[in-house]
Order: C-alpha cells, then sequence, then structure tokens
C-alpha cells in the first residue's frame, strides 16, 4: 500500500478531501485537539462518515468544548476515545484500519482515507543537555541565550555543532513542508560549520 491513502492535514477544499468526502466508506481522523476536532466537524458537514480515533479516554481533555459538544451530537461522525491506531490495510489504496480498543481488544474499520492530526508533544528527552523552552521544544539561533565565541549558525543548538529541525524545533511551525525546509536550510549551516575547521 502507498502513502496516497494517508493524508496530511489539508484543507476542506482539497481534492483529496473532496474525494473522500464523496465515498460511501468512512475516513478516520486520529487526533485529540482542536484541529482533529475541525478536520471531523468538516469532513462531516459535507457528507463523509468519520471514525475519529482519539488515544486518550476524554476528548474533552485537550479540545475545546465548542468542538466536543457538536462532535458527540453529530450523526456522521463515530468516536472511538482511548484508542489507537494498529495497522493500515489495503491493496494499492486505503481499505480499513484496525484499531486497539482499551482493553486490548482489536477491530478492523472500513477506511477510504486516513487524516493525521496527532500533536506536537516534543520528544527532546534523548539530546540530554540541550537547552529547551518551558514546553521542551529544542531552543536553537536567535532562540539560545547568549553565548561565546559567536553567535550560533542558523537551527544550530546550544550544543556547539549540534542541529535541531522540525517539530522538535522552538518555533517551528509544526508542519511537514517546513520541517523539510529546515532540513535543507540545516545542510548550510552544516557545511557552514565543517568548513571552519
Amino acid at each position: 500500500m502507498g502513502l496516497t491513502a494517508v493524508a496530511r492535514p489539508s484543507s476542506p477544499t482539497s481534492p483529496r478531501v473532496i474525494r473522500a468526502r464523496r465515498s460511501p466508506k468512512p475516513v478516520t481522523v486520529v487526533g485529540g485537539a482542536n484541529s482533529a476536532g475541525q478536520a471531523a466537524l468538516s469532513l462531516a458537514a459535507h457528507g463523509a462518515a468519520v471514525d475519529l480515533i482519539v488515544r486518550g479516554a476524554d476528548l474533552g481533555a485537550r479540545m475545546s468544548s465548542y468542538l466536543t459538544d457538536r462532535i458527540r451530537t453529530h450523526s456522521r461522525i463515530r468516536l472511538h476515545t482511548g484508542n489507537m491506531v494498529r495497522e493500515l490495510a489495503g491493496d494499492g489504496t486505503l481499505a480499513s484500519i484496525v484499531v486497539e480498543r482499551p482493553d486490548g481488544r482489536q477491530d478492523r474499520l472500513a477506511c477510504r482515507a486516513l487524516f493525521c492530526f496527532i500533536g506536537a508533544d516534543p520528544v527532546s528527552s534523548r539530546p540530554a543537555g540541550l537547552a529547551t523552552d518551558d514546553d521542551g521544544f529544542v531552543l536553537t539561533d536567535s532562540r539560545l541565550p547568549t553565548r561565546s565565541p559567536g553567535s550560533p549558525l542558523p537551527f544550530e543548538t546550544s550544543a556547539p555543532r549540534g542541529f535541531a529541525v522540525g517539530d522538535l524545533r522552538s518555533g517551528s511551525t509544526k508542519r511537514v513542508a517546513s520541517a523539510v525546509g529546515d532540513d535543507a536550510g540545516a545542510v548550510s549551516s552544516v557545511h557552514a560549520a565543517l568548513a571552519s575547521d
């Protein structure tokens, strides 16, 4: 199965979203915060049957009540709290997913498209000693406390010649396209660091 069946967050008018809305098979939205709730409601409002998969047990833990109230009463949205997606299946395109229920049981759900809105919790505990912001995102370049000698290179962390890009970095926009751009930009900084030897 190719990745064509798994969509990054998209505009409700993108061709992929329009195709997903017109399919008789349900679509799946994964996530428990406002972006996931808005996507589920938008898809349902345009005619799609939506399975909303939330890892946490409480939909209201990270989602605004104006969304949770509408989701809980929407006839086209099936809410699955305390669930995790364990498998994607299909022959050339996505046909179903397997979700793990809170009791450990696994169920297969029909699924035409999957939209991931899984948040931006930093996984920054591994790079020990790096300066981070209050939320755990790694500080780079202009966000670093002043250090000497010289200014850090773009994307350079508090560890000289250590670089961070993408969602891990404090101040990033938490989008795939910007992470790819950060990665490409950091290559120039790596070259500059190597050239200074």
